[in-house]
């Protein structure tokens, strides 16, 4: 579970769901350490914790930022235990406002991806909030890495594609219901275009086994190509012109391959349950421009038409895509050099 870092140090990794490990993963990488099992029943406990860390003579807890309940558990677990023995902790935010608050298990740094993600961690915290640094995600390094051959494979995919059939990935989160109703708001946005639909529907959402959105499109008569199965870099490799989400990472994943990503954050659906698991309303890599964003069912159609065939607007949405994610430097390097920094 643990092992020396360079410079000696023995770091822990912690993270549950997958956007958090997703996170800790390049550094697991860098310095050859295994994420932590979080499988068993006994990593809610502080004990349990607090024993790994004397076993592994750790130095160092390197923590996810999970939202789902028994992820906040066990990672809270862990910073409470780390705590205890006295060890410093480095949170990643996987989502902008995903750190949380774990009374006697405060981080002493956390990375948050940009200077509004920054904001929104000192607003939410207030005196209490740790130090936070701005690191964008080295998750993306990969992307960044290949970035030109990204671009160029995308760019020959739509000039092969039939124009006035133009293809839209649908990106799923869990909650069958937000997912259903989002889709329900598209469907006039994807007539009047001539979109094709490709569904690639969330891996835990329960609505997807049981045929929900098969019914749906089928009742509304678009044409649609199931990706589910498929891995995100495939459906992404496949060139879509546009992703269409509540606020799924596959749409930031997106624009490492030039494709504009469009997040429909409605009432009811992903708007509240955005407010519900971050605290706000839009995400900050939307308002910085670098996705776009409607709020209300009345734009839906407006801003679907515009991000799928608005090349001026598209353009705009990649600049800044590019400027808030940092694409042109890797930032693993700055990762492992910000956590051995704060190491016994």
């Amino acid at each position: 579970m643990a092992a020396d870092a360079p410079g000696g140090e023995r770091f822990v990794l912690v993270a549950c769901d997958g956007g958090a490990r997703d996170a800790l993963m390049p550094l697991a990488v860098a310095l050859d350490i295994s994420l932590a099992d979080v499988a068993s029943a006994e990593c809610v406990d502080e004990v349990y914790w607090g024993r790994r860390f004397t076993e592994s003579a750790a130095t160092l807890l390197v923590v996810g930022t999970s939202d789902s309940v028994q992820g906040r558990r066990v990672e809270s677990a862990a910073r409470r235990a780390a705590r205890a023995a006295g060890l410093p902790i480095a949170a990643i935010e996987d989502f902008p406002g995903n750190y949380f608050d774990v009374p006697d298990g405060e981080a002493t740094l956390v990375l948050a991806e940009s200077a509004q993600a920054h904001a929104l961690c000192a607003q939410k915290l207030g005196n209490s909030a740790p130090r936070v640094e701005i690191l964008s995600p080295a998750r993306y390094d990969v992307y960044r890495a290949k970035l030109g051959a990204l671009r160029s494979a995308t760019e020959l995919h739509w000039h092969a594609d039939d124009p006035h059939v133009p293809r839209v990935l649908w990106a799923g989160q869990p909650e069958t219901g937000d997912c259903l109703h989002t889709l329900e708001a598209l469907i006039p946005a994807l007539r009047a275009t001539g979109a094709k639909l490709i569904l690639k529907a969330h891996p835990r959402d329960p609505g997807y086994a049981g045929g929900d959105y098969q019914k749906l499109l089928a009742d509304a008569a678009i044409a649609c190509e199931d990706v589910t199965m498929t891995s995100v870099a495939d459906a992404l490799a496949g060139g879509p012109r546009l992703v269409v989400t509540q606020f799924s990472s596959v749409a930031i994943e997106a624009g490492f391959h030039g494709i504009p990503g469009l997040c429909v954050l409605l009432p009811g659906a992903g708007g509240t349950r955005l407010r519900e698991k971050k605290g706000y309303d839009v995400p900050p890599f939307c308002t910085a421009g670098a996705l776009a964003y409607v709020t209300c069912v009345e734009e839906v159609q407006r801003s679907f038409t515009r991000a799928l065939l608005d090349s001026n607007y598209r353009a705009d949405l990649l600049r800044c895509f590019d400027s808030y994610f940092q694409v042109r430097a890797c930032s693993i390097d700055t990762l492992v050099r910000s956590t051995q920094s704060i190491s016994m």
